[in-house]
């Protein structure tokens, strides 16, 4: 049997939302696979099912082979030391390791079923490169920014980041024959996603993979399966992801050709039909003024009342084979306001007791500021319009720096200055507070005004559709939460944006509109960013600007970090 993972008739849904409607899905072994989808169409749900983590409410998996499993938030408790974690993803290699050290003690007397069965697991041993398991574990968390972590550490005492590479250092310790991985890149840097799609390119078994990453996407899946949250079905897509990108840019054209095609024919059935019969009406007009019944005028209206007949059959033809409208694709829709920046002295907030007075034109500054362990001692400042992005590794102190800029944590010293009013998207989401409240209440939270103009902004927005302005903000997925935040954020009316990871847990075709709604904020951005599409959209805006720009207004400029050291890249 050659296939390895086998789904037959899958529907699943949670309470009133339906996800997946009677779905089958063969994926061969060896096969390198990319699920693709809108945020909450349920890509994460059918990568667990795949698992084996969650039953379907119908249909049956077959899976054969070992899966290893990548959450987007792994399950691991805190309480966990990093050894722990490690010990666990290598229960079974240390199992056989076991076996054969008990079956090797004895071969001097062994007899043949017994060395048939050594010879076996030997073997799968040797296959699963047993004896290289804890070199290959130093190895990934070492490319993935955690070399000389202390297996003694708690996962509780890492921050989600480190928590999530230590997962994933974990389910790649002993690669499974089959790999089901979730957003493995969100907090990667480019070291360790390049790393991680080498691994992945070169794995001889299966992979499926939820990702955002397009260079990921394009890199290491030959084969793309789209979740369409509309129809609640999956579809596949081979030539990989930019044979995926041409083949719905030319199947939605045919859709909406079929769809006007069908609206055509049913206007023309229905204007045939009421031509004819306002002639039969006007004909009866005349014949009531006749005292007799002419055989042609009889004659006639029998032919118009067959004609009508007939358009009315094929016009009921029509309707009980319709062809449905094309849904509109989510895309980030509007225009970044930007409210009037507060005067530089009353309209700034400092966290030390010395007062500074703004740089000419700046907007946002930082003076020595620093966080034991986190950040060293830091000067930043950001001029009215100039858009900055910082990139480095893991651990260099990025986040912390932008926590500290957007006034969520306070420095150990120096002083910041800040607008009153900023725009702030975080790396990490906290979690609802009130995870009942429905979507269109959550976003118009503290915005004042009434909720039908909140729904009209929402919708105006593209982000959400209005079906889903009902669902309880605690059931929306990882990428529903994030459209939702940043939702609020391209809604605030902010001057100054201060984004983190901006495109985690984001569609690919959203991270693009995401992209061309920043290139065309007049206001001040200054971003964090791991994703190398992005980067390279940044590297391309700020060429552009460079040769349009007559003074320093509007700048693209680029910084780097490292060991909390901030410097021009």
């Amino acid at each position: 049997m050659t296939e390895h993972l086998n789904l037959s008739g899958i529907s699943h849904g949670y309470g009133d939302r339906q996800l997946l409607d009677g779905i089958s899905l063969v994926i061969t072994a060896g096969e390198h696979v990319a699920i693709v989808g809108e945020n909450g169409a349920g890509k994460s749900t059918l990568l667990r099912i795949l698992a084996g983590l969650e039953a379907p409410d119908e249909g049956t998996v077959a899976s054969h082979g070992r899966v290893g499993y990548l959450a987007q938030t792994h399950g691991l408790p805190e309480s966990f030391t990093v050894g722990a974690a490690v010990d666990a993803s290598l229960a079974s290699l240390r199992a056989l390791e076991a076996e054969l050290d008990r079956l090797e003690a004895g071969l001097a007397d062994a007899e043949d079923d017994e060395l048939e069965t050594y010879g076996r697991l030997q073997t799968e041993y040797q296959l699963r490169e047993g004896y290289a398991a804890e070199s290959r574990v130093e190895a990934a968390l070492d490319r993935l920014g955690l070399g000389g972590l202390d297996r003694k550490r708690t996962l509780g005492s890492l921050s989600g980041g480190e928590q999530e590479r230590v997962a994933l250092a974990c389910v790649l310790a002993d690669p499974a024959d089959i790999l089901l991985l979730d957003e493995p890149t969100n907090h990667l840097d480019a070291r360790g996603t390049a790393w991680l799609e080498d691994r992945l390119a070169a794995h001889r078994g299966t992979v499926v993979v939820v990702s955002h990453d397009r260079v990921l996407l394009r890199k290491v899946a030959s084969t793309v399966i789209e979740v369409d949250a509309e129809r609640r079905t999956v579809t596949r897509y081979g030539n990989g992801y930019d044979g995926y990108l041409r083949e719905k840019a030319a199947e939605r054209q045919r859709w909406v050709q079929q769809y006007h095609e069908w609206i055509d024919a049913m206007e023309a059935e229905q204007r045939q039909a009421d031509t004819v019969t306002d002639k039969m009406g006007y004909a009866r007009q005349r014949d009531n003024d006749k005292v007799g019944f002419d055989f042609k005028a009889g004659t006639w209206q029998k032919a118009a009342s067959s004609k009508v007949r007939n358009a009315q059959e094929r016009l009921r033809r029509l309707e009980a084979s319709p062809i449905d409208r094309p849904p509109v694709p989510l895309r980030l829709a509007a225009e970044l306001a930007v409210e009037p920046e507060a005067p530089s002295v009353s309209g700034v907030t400092t966290t030390s007791g010395d007062d500074a007075l703004m740089p000419a034109s700046a907007v946002l500054v930082a003076r020595g500021v620093a966080v034991p362990g986190r950040l060293g001692v830091t000067d930043f400042a950001a001029r009215a319009g100039e858009k900055i992005l910082i990139t480095g590794p893991n651990g260099a102190g990025k986040s912390t720096l932008l926590s500290v800029l957007a006034g969520t944590l306070e420095p150990a010293e120096g002083l910041v200055q800040r607008p009153a009013r900023i725009g702030y998207l975080q790396q990490e989401l906290e979690l609802p507070q009130r995870p009942a409240l429905r979507l269109l209440p959550a976003f118009a939270a503290g915005l004042g005004g009434n909720i039908d103009e909140h729904a009209e902004a929402l919708l105006r927005l593209g982000l959400f559709r209005t079906s889903e302005f009902h669902v309880p903000v605690g059931s929306l997925s990882a990428g529903q939460q994030r459209r939702l935040a940043l939702a609020r954020l391209l809604l605030g009316g902010y001057g100054t944006l201060i984004v983190d990871e901006p495109t985690n847990h984001l569609a690919p075709v959203l991270v693009e509109q995401l992209e061309e709604a920043l290139a065309g904020f007049a206001g001040t951005l200054v971003m964090v960013s791991h994703d190398r599409a992005l980067r390279d959209w940044f590297a391309k805006c700020a060429k552009k600007s460079d040769t349009s720009r007559t003074d320093d207004a509007g700048r693209w400029i680029r910084y780097s970090m490292d060991k909390g050291v901030l410097a021009p890249a």
